[in-house]
């Protein structure tokens, strides 16, 4: 990421989110071309014009390194800083051969503009909910120390949203993180993936949202996974040195993940425009 950019906007954030793709590109992901629905956001990436590119996890759904090499190349045409941070899916030696930048060992701390961004891993081996080490909690508690707007991210839901067939593979023992966010209110955002549609809350000064999935989303408060007809999406986060944020969903510009037509201002949706939604 740039350490720091001097600009009358914000910083320019774009969170993309499990895109599991497969180490053949043919492979269907609940009956859909992952490799096609990510080439779509990265068209709708391309022109919201990031500072720098967040990836909170299931990037591979089998683990292959032919897969991150694929997103790899898939994402260069946006010229802009990766980090990113594994999920249930991914196996962190490979994915961190292309995507060195991250809470591989311990918390990944990084500067984007006047914020503080914090990357946690909660993925285990061979579980597909999460948790976060105490000790981990402890060095953010202690990087945030400071002054300065701050943003966390990680892979699982640290909260329940809604959607049984997904809420049962969330943080387990959130109150660590939760109490993190209570004693710091300099964190602003809160930032997850894993649950494959977009999900919004404010509790006390943070605000707690969701990434959409680059590959399938389902509809929100859904048993089942239930496939949303709106297509492959990511969100996008404005941080102003302030302390302000506006953040929103991009969906890709496709119908049916074919790239058939342009990308249309009209798919962006602000969740600032959306309060009270949920």
């Amino acid at each position: 990421m740039h350490s720091r950019i001097e600009q009358s906007r914000g910083f320019r954030l774009a969170q993309i989110s499990d895109c599991h793709l497969s180490a053949r590109a043919d492979t269907p992901y609940r009956g859909l071309s992952a490799d096609a629905g990510l080439a779509a956001v990265v068209k709708a990436v391309a022109t919201w014009q990031p500072d720098a590119l967040m990836l909170t996890g299931d990037l591979s759904e089998d683990g292959s390194e032919a897969s991150y090499q694929r997103l790899a190349e898939l994402i260069e045409p946006l010229n802009a800083p990766v980090c990113a941070l594994p999920g249930n899916h991914d196996v962190p030696e490979l994915m961190q051969q292309y995507f060195p930048q991250g809470p591989y060992e311990s918390p990944y701390f990084q500067q984007a503009g006047d914020w503080k961004v914090v990357l946690l891993n909660s993925a285990r081996p061979g579980r597909i909910d999460g948790c976060i080490d105490n000790g981990d909690l402890l060095r953010v508690n202690q990087y945030l120390a400071g002054d300065g707007p701050a943003l966390l991210a990680l892979h699982h839901q640290p909260m329940a949203i809604g959607s049984p067939w997904i809420d049962k593979y969330r943080l387990e023992q959130p109150e660590g993180l939760m109490n993190s966010v209570a004693d710091h209110p300099q964190i602003k955002a809160v930032v997850w993936g894993h649950v494959h549609q977009a999900f919004a809350a404010q509790i006390g000064s943070a605000r707690f949202m969701s990434a959409p999935s680059t590959a399938a989303n389902s509809l929100p408060a859904s048993a089942k996974f239930t496939l949303d007809p709106a297509g492959p999406a990511f969100r996008w986060l404005e941080l102003f040195a302030d302390g302000r944020m506006n953040s929103g969903i991009l969906h890709a510009p496709t119908k049916g993940l074919r790239l058939t037509r342009q990308h249309q201002p009209q798919h962006q949706v602000n969740d600032d425009a959306r309060k009270g939604h949920r």
